[in-house]
């Protein structure tokens, strides 16, 4: 799962759809990230109890993060209304929030435990300097250039990245793996057409060319 720093419109709300369907909307993405949610603390708690690995459990807090600000976010002035963004957000969380604890360590637990760490301090930065801004789906609630913001414009992905190789060395399933590579294969034009929705507001654009990077900086 993950979110994008969004700019408060400096003109009308869209007049897409009706604003009942836009209600409606927000509240299928709320339900659908809360039910994944409780899906995953299920498996890594059954995981931990077979296992014993208790880094695993390091994902929950972040998660849940998620989804407290999620159940208490700005509501959207402007959503995306292309089918294939939608699936690609949807795809994009859905993916990471389906892996499970297994498989024989790629590397010491300790090693593993401090990627995953890693990643989890700059996710929690990056979505505690959106706070109520957070969502799934493109959508205008605010700009946030503070904290991880000023180095690459899409922190908590990058840091979702990093967790993601520490889990996978822990639990390096074929499955995972699979995982991991859809999410990504997902995950990137998810990014770029976040920035085409927001690309349309000078000050998002000025944003752009303070900060270069997108995920990794001097790579993308």
């Amino acid at each position: 799962m993950s979110a994008i720093p969004t700019i408060k419109p400096t003109a009308a709300p869209s007049a897409g759809l009706p604003r009942v369907a836009d209600r409606a909307i927000d509240a299928a993405e709320r339900l659908l990230v809360l039910a994944l949610y409780a899906w995953l603390v299920w498996r890594l708690v059954q995981g931990y109890r077979v296992d014993g690995k208790v880094a695993n459990l390091l994902l929950l807090p972040s998660e849940g993060l998620v989804v407290v600000f999620m159940l208490l976010r700005r509501r959207a002035s402007e959503i995306s209304r292309r089918p294939v963004e939608w699936l690609l957000a949807v795809g994009a969380t859905c993916a990471p929030m389906l892996v499970t604890s297994g498989g024989r360590a790629l590397a010491p637990a300790t090693v593993c435990a401090t990627v995953l760490m890693m990643g989890l301090l700059v996710q929690l930065h990056a979505k505690l300097t959106l706070g109520r801004s957070i969502g799934c789906i493109p959508a205008h609630r605010g700009l946030k250039l503070a904290g991880p913001y000023r180095f690459v414009r899409h922190p908590m992905y990058a840091g979702y990245m990093l967790s993601h190789l520490g889990f996978l060395a822990m639990n390096p399933t074929p499955l995972n793996l699979t995982l991991y590579v859809l999410d990504y294969a997902l995950q990137i034009p998810r990014l770029m057409a976040e920035e085409r929705l927001l690309g349309g507001d000078p000050l998002y654009r000025e944003y752009q060319a303070s900060v270069r990077y997108r995920l990794i900086p001097g790579l993308f």
